[in-house]
Protein backbone atom coordinates (compact mmCIF):
# COMPACT_ATOMS: atom_id res chain seq x y z
CA UNK A 1 0.00 0.00 0.00
CA UNK A 2 1.29 3.52 -1.11
CA UNK A 3 2.17 6.12 1.35
CA UNK A 4 -0.73 7.97 0.25
CA UNK A 5 -3.27 5.68 0.59
CA UNK A 6 -2.04 4.77 4.16
CA UNK A 7 -2.39 8.38 4.82
CA UNK A 8 -5.77 9.01 2.91
CA UNK A 9 -7.92 8.63 6.34
CA UNK A 10 -10.10 6.28 4.30
CA UNK A 11 -10.48 2.37 4.77
CA UNK A 12 -11.64 -0.37 2.70
CA UNK A 13 -14.87 -1.97 3.70
CA UNK A 14 -14.77 -5.44 4.49
CA UNK A 15 -15.35 -7.69 1.08
CA UNK A 16 -18.53 -9.91 2.14
CA UNK A 17 -17.53 -13.57 1.37
CA UNK A 18 -18.63 -17.19 0.52
CA UNK A 19 -16.34 -20.27 0.68
CA UNK A 20 -16.17 -21.70 -2.72
CA UNK A 21 -17.82 -24.61 -2.06
CA UNK A 22 -21.44 -22.97 -2.51
CA UNK A 23 -20.08 -23.29 -6.13
CA UNK A 24 -19.45 -26.80 -6.01
CA UNK A 25 -20.50 -28.38 -9.37
CA UNK A 26 -21.50 -25.24 -10.75
CA UNK A 27 -19.44 -25.36 -13.64
CA UNK A 28 -20.93 -28.72 -14.88
CA UNK A 29 -24.43 -27.66 -14.10
CA UNK A 30 -24.47 -23.94 -16.10
CA UNK A 31 -22.66 -25.75 -19.15
CA UNK A 32 -25.41 -28.66 -19.10
CA UNK A 33 -27.74 -25.73 -19.02
CA UNK A 34 -26.62 -24.23 -22.03
CA UNK A 35 -24.15 -21.25 -20.19
CA UNK A 36 -20.87 -20.49 -21.32
CA UNK A 37 -18.72 -20.90 -17.84
CA UNK A 38 -16.03 -18.75 -19.01
CA UNK A 39 -18.79 -15.63 -20.18
CA UNK A 40 -20.67 -16.49 -17.04
CA UNK A 41 -18.04 -16.39 -14.74
CA UNK A 42 -15.97 -13.23 -16.08
CA UNK A 43 -19.30 -11.09 -16.25
CA UNK A 44 -19.20 -11.81 -12.41
CA UNK A 45 -16.06 -10.59 -11.91
CA UNK A 46 -15.20 -14.57 -10.81
CA UNK A 47 -12.92 -17.70 -12.61
CA UNK A 48 -14.06 -20.80 -13.07
CA UNK A 49 -10.55 -21.88 -11.00
CA UNK A 50 -11.47 -20.51 -7.93
CA UNK A 51 -14.14 -22.94 -7.53
CA UNK A 52 -11.86 -25.86 -7.66
CA UNK A 53 -11.01 -25.59 -3.70
CA UNK A 54 -13.67 -25.44 -1.51
CA UNK A 55 -11.83 -23.12 0.88
CA UNK A 56 -11.42 -20.70 -1.29
CA UNK A 57 -13.00 -17.49 -0.08
CA UNK A 58 -15.18 -16.04 -3.07
CA UNK A 59 -16.43 -12.71 -3.13
CA UNK A 60 -20.30 -12.90 -2.29
CA UNK A 61 -21.41 -10.03 -4.58
CA UNK A 62 -19.72 -11.71 -7.47
CA UNK A 63 -21.20 -15.15 -6.48
CA UNK A 64 -24.80 -13.28 -6.47
CA UNK A 65 -24.25 -12.65 -9.55
CA UNK A 66 -22.94 -15.42 -11.10
CA UNK A 67 -26.41 -16.76 -10.94
CA UNK A 68 -27.73 -13.34 -11.97
CA UNK A 69 -25.40 -14.13 -15.19
CA UNK A 70 -26.45 -17.22 -15.71
CA UNK A 71 -30.23 -16.61 -15.53
CA UNK A 72 -29.29 -14.41 -18.85
CA UNK A 73 -26.77 -16.54 -20.51
CA UNK A 74 -29.00 -19.32 -20.10
CA UNK A 75 -32.68 -17.72 -20.80
CA UNK A 76 -33.47 -19.64 -17.74
CA UNK A 77 -35.18 -17.34 -14.98
CA UNK A 78 -35.16 -20.13 -12.42
CA UNK A 79 -31.34 -21.22 -12.95
CA UNK A 80 -30.73 -20.85 -8.99
CA UNK A 81 -33.75 -22.15 -8.14
CA UNK A 82 -32.96 -25.46 -10.20
CA UNK A 83 -29.13 -25.58 -8.74
CA UNK A 84 -30.63 -25.41 -5.45
CA UNK A 85 -32.72 -28.44 -6.10
CA UNK A 86 -29.69 -30.74 -7.16
CA UNK A 87 -27.25 -29.27 -4.97
CA UNK A 88 -26.82 -31.55 -1.82
CA UNK A 89 -25.41 -31.39 1.44
CA UNK A 90 -22.00 -33.13 1.38
CA UNK A 91 -21.50 -30.66 -1.44
CA UNK A 92 -21.92 -27.53 0.71
CA UNK A 93 -18.45 -28.33 2.16
CA UNK A 94 -17.76 -27.89 6.03
CA UNK A 95 -21.08 -26.25 6.97
CA UNK A 96 -23.03 -29.37 5.15
CA UNK A 97 -21.33 -31.39 7.16
CA UNK A 98 -21.73 -29.62 10.29
CA UNK A 99 -25.15 -30.42 9.75
CA UNK A 100 -24.52 -33.97 8.45
CA UNK A 101 -22.76 -34.79 11.29
CA UNK A 102 -25.55 -33.50 14.03
CA UNK A 103 -27.41 -35.97 16.23
CA UNK A 104 -30.39 -35.43 15.10
CA UNK A 105 -32.32 -33.30 12.50
CA UNK A 106 -33.31 -30.52 15.12
CA UNK A 107 -29.78 -29.83 15.98
CA UNK A 108 -28.71 -30.17 12.18
CA UNK A 109 -31.06 -26.91 11.97
CA UNK A 110 -29.86 -25.49 15.05
CA UNK A 111 -26.01 -25.87 13.87
CA UNK A 112 -26.79 -24.44 10.43
CA UNK A 113 -28.06 -21.50 11.50
CA UNK A 114 -25.59 -20.70 14.33
CA UNK A 115 -22.65 -22.03 11.41
CA UNK A 116 -23.44 -20.24 8.46
CA UNK A 117 -22.39 -17.13 8.91
CA UNK A 118 -18.74 -18.87 9.20
CA UNK A 119 -19.29 -20.19 6.12
CA UNK A 120 -20.85 -17.15 4.66
CA UNK A 121 -20.33 -13.18 6.02
CA UNK A 122 -22.74 -10.41 6.08
CA UNK A 123 -25.87 -12.76 6.20
CA UNK A 124 -28.48 -13.65 8.91
CA UNK A 125 -29.05 -17.04 9.56
CA UNK A 126 -31.76 -17.56 12.05
CA UNK A 127 -34.27 -20.15 13.76
CA UNK A 128 -37.47 -18.84 15.24
CA UNK A 129 -40.25 -21.41 17.25
CA UNK A 130 -43.54 -21.99 18.36
CA UNK A 131 -45.15 -24.87 19.43
CA UNK A 132 -45.73 -26.10 16.30
CA UNK A 133 -43.36 -24.84 13.90
CA UNK A 134 -40.07 -23.78 13.12
CA UNK A 135 -38.88 -20.66 11.10
CA UNK A 136 -35.09 -20.98 9.50
CA UNK A 137 -34.48 -17.91 7.88
CA UNK A 138 -32.16 -16.71 5.85
CA UNK A 139 -31.02 -13.10 4.30
CA UNK A 140 -27.81 -10.97 2.97
CA UNK A 141 -26.87 -8.31 5.10
CA UNK A 142 -24.79 -6.14 2.71
CA UNK A 143 -26.95 -3.54 1.46
CA UNK A 144 -24.74 -3.09 -1.60
CA UNK A 145 -25.54 -6.59 -2.91
CA UNK A 146 -28.91 -6.37 -5.02
CA UNK A 147 -28.60 -9.17 -6.70
CA UNK A 148 -30.32 -11.42 -4.37
CA UNK A 149 -33.49 -13.53 -6.28
CA UNK A 150 -31.23 -16.86 -7.68
CA UNK A 151 -29.28 -17.05 -4.24
CA UNK A 152 -32.50 -16.84 -1.90
CA UNK A 153 -33.63 -19.52 -3.96
CA UNK A 154 -30.83 -21.73 -4.79
CA UNK A 155 -30.13 -21.42 -0.97
CA UNK A 156 -33.12 -22.26 0.28
CA UNK A 157 -33.12 -25.37 -1.87
CA UNK A 158 -29.82 -26.44 -0.52
CA UNK A 159 -30.95 -25.92 3.12
CA UNK A 160 -34.52 -28.25 2.45
CA UNK A 161 -32.51 -31.04 1.27
CA UNK A 162 -30.06 -30.47 4.39
CA UNK A 163 -33.43 -31.59 6.30
CA UNK A 164 -34.22 -34.33 3.72
CA UNK A 165 -30.92 -35.66 4.51
CA UNK A 166 -32.70 -36.77 8.00
CA UNK A 167 -36.23 -37.04 6.99
CA UNK A 168 -36.54 -38.22 3.63
CA UNK A 169 -36.72 -37.39 0.05
CA UNK A 170 -41.00 -36.50 0.55
CA UNK A 171 -40.36 -34.30 3.17
CA UNK A 172 -41.37 -31.11 2.29
CA UNK A 173 -42.00 -27.68 3.63
CA UNK A 174 -45.02 -26.04 5.04
CA UNK A 175 -44.62 -22.85 3.70
CA UNK A 176 -41.53 -21.04 2.00
CA UNK A 177 -41.39 -17.20 2.02
CA UNK A 178 -38.86 -14.80 -0.38
CA UNK A 179 -37.96 -11.30 -0.08
CA UNK A 180 -38.20 -10.52 -3.82
CA UNK A 181 -40.92 -10.01 -5.98
CA UNK A 182 -42.99 -12.98 -7.61
CA UNK A 183 -41.27 -14.00 -10.80
CA UNK A 184 -43.01 -14.79 -13.89
CA UNK A 185 -42.34 -18.20 -13.79
CA UNK A 186 -44.00 -18.79 -9.75
CA UNK A 187 -45.18 -22.48 -10.71
CA UNK A 188 -41.73 -23.98 -10.81
CA UNK A 189 -41.08 -23.00 -7.05
CA UNK A 190 -44.69 -24.55 -5.89
CA UNK A 191 -43.52 -27.58 -8.08
CA UNK A 192 -39.64 -27.54 -6.48
CA UNK A 193 -40.77 -27.04 -3.02
CA UNK A 194 -43.80 -28.67 -3.33
CA UNK A 195 -45.26 -26.26 -0.52
CA UNK A 196 -46.92 -22.94 -0.60
CA UNK A 197 -44.76 -20.13 -1.50
CA UNK A 198 -44.84 -16.80 -0.54
CA UNK A 199 -42.74 -13.71 -2.03
CA UNK A 200 -42.11 -10.02 -1.44
CA UNK A 201 -41.92 -10.90 2.81
CA UNK A 202 -39.41 -9.42 5.18
CA UNK A 203 -37.06 -12.10 4.81
CA UNK A 204 -36.28 -15.42 2.91
CA UNK A 205 -37.53 -18.15 5.05
CA UNK A 206 -38.34 -22.15 5.35
CA UNK A 207 -41.67 -22.54 7.69
CA UNK A 208 -42.13 -26.03 8.87
CA UNK A 209 -43.68 -28.35 11.54
CA UNK A 210 -41.37 -29.30 14.44
CA UNK A 211 -42.56 -32.81 15.03
CA UNK A 212 -40.57 -35.39 13.72
CA UNK A 213 -37.08 -33.23 14.07
CA UNK A 214 -35.79 -35.36 16.84
CA UNK A 215 -35.18 -38.31 14.06
CA UNK A 216 -31.22 -39.02 13.99
CA UNK A 217 -29.15 -38.10 11.52
CA UNK A 218 -28.15 -40.98 9.21
CA UNK A 219 -24.33 -39.41 9.32
CA UNK A 220 -24.37 -38.22 12.93
CA UNK A 221 -20.60 -38.44 14.01
CA UNK A 222 -20.12 -36.01 17.46
CA UNK A 223 -16.17 -36.29 17.23
CA UNK A 224 -16.16 -35.30 13.39
CA UNK A 225 -19.09 -32.57 13.93
CA UNK A 226 -16.51 -31.11 17.01
CA UNK A 227 -13.89 -31.05 13.88
CA UNK A 228 -15.89 -29.88 10.88
CA UNK A 229 -17.40 -26.91 12.99
CA UNK A 230 -13.78 -26.02 14.39
CA UNK A 231 -12.34 -25.82 11.05
CA UNK A 232 -15.22 -23.73 9.94
CA UNK A 233 -15.19 -21.43 12.66
CA UNK A 234 -11.22 -20.86 12.18
CA UNK A 235 -11.75 -20.30 8.24
CA UNK A 236 -14.08 -17.45 8.97
CA UNK A 237 -12.16 -15.59 12.19
CA UNK A 238 -8.78 -16.09 9.70
CA UNK A 239 -11.04 -14.51 6.61
CA UNK A 240 -12.68 -11.44 8.94
CA UNK A 241 -9.54 -10.82 11.22
CA UNK A 242 -7.64 -10.64 7.44
CA UNK A 243 -9.84 -7.86 6.62
CA UNK A 244 -10.59 -6.30 9.59
CA UNK A 245 -6.60 -5.44 10.26
CA UNK A 246 -6.85 -2.21 9.28
CA UNK A 247 -4.80 1.67 9.88
CA UNK A 248 -5.13 3.16 13.19
CA UNK A 249 -7.50 5.44 11.84
CA UNK A 250 -9.99 3.24 11.11
CA UNK A 251 -12.31 3.75 14.18
CA UNK A 252 -15.20 5.64 12.01
CA UNK A 253 -15.49 2.52 9.61
CA UNK A 254 -15.45 0.29 11.81
CA UNK A 255 -18.40 2.23 14.10
CA UNK A 256 -20.26 2.59 10.20
CA UNK A 257 -19.49 -1.29 9.68
CA UNK A 258 -21.08 -2.42 12.21
CA UNK A 259 -24.28 0.41 12.23
CA UNK A 260 -24.50 -0.95 8.53
CA UNK A 261 -25.07 -4.59 9.81
CA UNK A 262 -27.54 -3.52 12.48
CA UNK A 263 -29.94 -1.54 9.90
CA UNK A 264 -30.18 -4.85 8.04
CA UNK A 265 -30.73 -7.09 10.98
CA UNK A 266 -33.24 -4.19 13.07
CA UNK A 267 -36.49 -4.70 10.61
CA UNK A 268 -36.05 -9.18 12.10
CA UNK A 269 -35.74 -8.25 15.36
CA UNK A 270 -31.97 -9.17 15.48
CA UNK A 271 -30.08 -6.51 17.34
CA UNK A 272 -28.11 -8.51 20.12
CA UNK A 273 -24.20 -8.37 19.86
CA UNK A 274 -23.82 -11.40 19.03
CA UNK A 275 -26.39 -11.58 16.32
CA UNK A 276 -24.18 -9.07 14.63
CA UNK A 277 -21.02 -10.50 14.96
CA UNK A 278 -22.58 -13.59 13.16
CA UNK A 279 -23.46 -11.44 9.90
CA UNK A 280 -19.58 -9.65 10.23
CA UNK A 281 -18.38 -13.40 10.76
CA UNK A 282 -17.04 -12.57 13.76
CA UNK A 283 -17.02 -14.31 17.42
CA UNK A 284 -19.36 -11.97 19.42
CA UNK A 285 -16.17 -11.39 21.98
CA UNK A 286 -13.92 -10.21 19.29
CA UNK A 287 -15.55 -7.95 18.52
CA UNK A 288 -16.26 -6.48 21.77
CA UNK A 289 -12.60 -6.53 21.67
CA UNK A 290 -12.38 -4.01 18.73
CA UNK A 291 -15.27 -1.93 20.05
CA UNK A 292 -13.58 -1.28 23.14
CA UNK A 293 -10.42 -0.70 20.87
CA UNK A 294 -11.92 2.02 19.91
CA UNK A 295 -13.62 3.62 22.64
CA UNK A 296 -17.05 2.23 20.85
CA UNK A 297 -19.98 1.51 23.11
CA UNK A 298 -22.06 -1.18 21.68
CA UNK A 299 -25.55 0.45 22.93
CA UNK A 300 -24.52 3.86 21.59
CA UNK A 301 -24.29 2.48 18.21
CA UNK A 302 -27.58 0.67 17.95
CA UNK A 303 -29.52 3.51 19.52
CA UNK A 304 -27.23 5.81 16.82
CA UNK A 305 -28.58 3.37 14.05
CA UNK A 306 -32.18 3.66 15.27
CA UNK A 307 -32.18 7.28 15.57
CA UNK A 308 -30.79 8.06 11.61
CA UNK A 309 -33.33 5.34 10.66
CA UNK A 310 -36.20 6.91 12.19
CA UNK A 311 -35.56 10.28 10.58
CA UNK A 312 -35.04 9.22 7.01
CA UNK A 313 -38.79 6.96 7.83
CA UNK A 314 -40.04 9.74 9.19
CA UNK A 315 -39.22 11.61 6.45
CA UNK A 316 -41.28 9.31 4.25
CA UNK A 317 -45.02 10.37 4.23
CA UNK A 318 -46.18 6.49 3.61
CA UNK A 319 -44.61 5.03 5.72
CA UNK A 320 -46.82 4.71 9.06
CA UNK A 321 -45.10 5.28 12.29
CA UNK A 322 -46.08 1.81 13.55
CA UNK A 323 -44.66 0.48 10.78
CA UNK A 324 -41.21 2.33 11.37
CA UNK A 325 -41.60 1.07 15.01
CA UNK A 326 -41.15 -2.58 13.76
CA UNK A 327 -38.68 -1.73 11.14
CA UNK A 328 -36.48 -0.40 13.90
CA UNK A 329 -36.75 -3.60 16.14
CA UNK A 330 -39.56 -2.57 18.68
CA UNK A 331 -41.81 -4.75 19.81
CA UNK A 332 -44.45 -1.92 20.76
CA UNK A 333 -45.18 1.38 18.94
CA UNK A 334 -45.48 3.12 22.32
CA UNK A 335 -41.84 1.75 22.79
CA UNK A 336 -40.77 3.44 20.18
CA UNK A 337 -42.32 6.89 20.41
CA UNK A 338 -40.59 7.12 24.13
CA UNK A 339 -37.62 6.49 22.62
CA UNK A 340 -37.65 9.04 20.16
CA UNK A 341 -39.31 11.69 22.59
CA UNK A 342 -36.07 10.78 24.90
CA UNK A 343 -33.87 11.44 21.75
CA UNK A 344 -35.73 14.19 20.02
CA UNK A 345 -37.97 16.22 22.86
CA UNK A 346 -40.96 15.56 20.95
CA UNK A 347 -43.26 12.78 19.53
CA UNK A 348 -42.47 10.81 16.06
CA UNK A 349 -46.07 12.25 15.04
CA UNK A 350 -44.76 15.78 16.28
CA UNK A 351 -41.75 15.55 14.67
CA UNK A 352 -43.03 14.65 11.03
CA UNK A 353 -45.98 17.74 10.94
CA UNK A 354 -42.92 20.13 12.48
CA UNK A 355 -40.62 18.61 8.59
CA UNK A 356 -42.93 18.15 6.32
CA UNK A 357 -43.16 14.66 6.53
Amino acid sequence: MSSSSRGSGRQTELQSHVLASAATGAELFLSESGGDVERIAGRAGLSPSQFALPTEHLDLAGYCRLFTEAAVDTRDGNIGLRFGQQFMPRQLGLVGYVALCSATVEEAVRNLAACFGYHQSRTFTGLAETDDDFTLEYMITDPAIQDRRQDAELTLGMFCNILRAGLGPEWQPRLVRFAHAQPEQATAHRDAFQADIRFGCATNALVFSSKGLSAPMPGADPILLDVVRSSLQALGRAEAAAQIAQPADSKLSLKEQVMQHLQGLLPHGAFELNEVAQSMSLPAWTLQRRLSQFDLSYSALLEETRQRAALHLLSLPHVDVSEIAARLGYAETSAFSRAFRRWFGVSPRAWRQSNGG
